[in-house]
């Protein structure tokens, strides 16, 4: 767009030289200063008139890139918790060469969720859930307690009686490279609105770093609060970007929808579930459990579908597809089997499978829950009772 912007403003310069050269002619403009000064002031004018022409077609494209930055922001504002931090992960291992992220196995990550520069600069997340706070006094508490609380742990230093202490941790010697200690710390969060978070936070670690020994932070390291906002804009936003952050924010509200969920009429589902207690006798607290994660992957493949149903109903009436296919294969499956009950996972494994092609590139993370949704679903609905051959003699 520059390349093609640059040439069409070119194009304008050529016409607006040419308009201004037959405005009179060459022998008496070289000969009259004083017209030739008028000619000047009136090429300026030529091409000041014909500037917002330039601007009409180059702004389309600069507030195409300004929609992206803001719907990226606001899309890192509607992110919350792990799902949060994933995407700022992903968004800053895109641009940043030896960004290195943290998991939190086996014991923790320290505080720190991702670094780079060797070490030498680390990143920490929060994002802390939209309906949890009431007003932006809490959220500001919160945030703030938040990142103290990380802060300590890279300075390595805790509260005894509300005196700091040194606090050794474990883990911090298996993260980071050896030699190497943190000269800038990056807190990224999703809601940065006031500025009443930054004092108590920076003031925080200049308090911590006095009582620290400072085996992993430099004296004086920068402590930066990273908002939504600012993360948009710091590196490119395209389609790809996009798109991530729009399957994120579809996940995230397919995973809160599941959980105020209410199941009905699962008196069938119930009932097998019984009856499975009786066929394998002695581990009811097992067939118990099942059933609980059972009922939670059926929520989630109904709240699955009824997000697709609200906003991809093009990607609904798929899932709808796929759905007579899974209940075909399955009664398949349990028909033919004596055991239906030890046909369960196989069963997922076929409702995975159906569900993967349309659906895995866009919600991989999902599908296996959906699957065992499915097939949930089918247990409560299918109308294959559940017996033996001992239970019928």
């Amino acid at each position: 767009m520059l390349a093609k912007g640059g040439a069409v403003f070119s194009l304008f310069i050529r016409l607006s030289g040419s308009l201004c050269a037959s405005a009179e002619p060459a022998g008496r403009r070289a000969n009259n200063p004083m017209k030739l000064a008028l000619s000047h002031n009136h090429r300026c004018t030529t091409i000041g008139a014909l500037l917002p022409f330039l601007g009409f077609c180059i702004c389309p494209e600069m507030a195409t890139i300004q929609s992206l930055i803001d719907e990226y922001a606001a899309s890192l504002e509607a992110l919350t918790g792990a799902i949060f931090q994933a995407e700022v992960c992903a968004r800053l291992q895109t641009f940043i060469i030896g960004f290195q992220t943290v998991p939190d196995k086996p014991h923790g990550d320290a505080g720190l969720d991702a670094f780079s520069d060797h070490g030498e600069r680390a990143y920490c997340c929060y994002g802390p859930e939209h309906d949890q706070f009431k007003t932006p006094k809490q959220r500001e508490t919160a945030i703030v307690t938040k990142f103290r609380s990380d802060l300590r742990r890279l300075y390595e230093v805790e509260f005894d009686k509300k005196v700091l202490r040194i606090c050794e941790s474990p883990e911090m010697a298996s993260i980071l490279p050896k030699g190497r200690r943190i000269k800038e710390i990056q807190l990224l969060v999703n809601w940065f609105e006031s500025h009443r978070v930054l004092s108590p936070i920076i003031s925080a670690a200049e308090e911590y770093q006095h009582a620290s020994k400072c085996r992993y932070v430099s004296e004086g390291a920068d402590v930066i609060v990273v908002g939504p906002k600012d993360l948009a804009n710091r590196y490119a936003v395209d389609e790809v970007t996009i798109t991530r952050a729009r399957q994120r924010i579809f996940i995230q509200k397919v995973k809160s929808k599941a959980e105020s969920l209410v199941l009905e009429n699962t008196a069938k589902f119930d009932s097998k579930r019984e009856r499975l207690k009786q066929i394998v006798s002695g581990q009811a607290e097992q067939i118990d459990g099942l059933w609980q994660e059972l009922q939670s992957c059926w929520r989630m493949a109904l709240a699955f579908e009824q997000e697709l149903s609200d906003t991809l109903p093009n990607l609904h009436r798929d899932f709808e597809a796929n759905r007579a296919r899974i209940l075909k294969r399955v009664l398949m499956l349990m028909v033919g089997s004596p055991e239906p009950w030890a046909a369960l996972g196989q069963a997922t494994d076929v409702a995975a499978g159906i569900l993967q092609p349309d659906f895995g590139n866009l919600y991989g993370m999902l599908i296996e829950d959906v699957s065992s949704g499915e097939i949930a679903r089918l247990i409560g609905e299918c109308p294959i009772g559940w017996e033996t051959q001992v239970a019928l003699a």
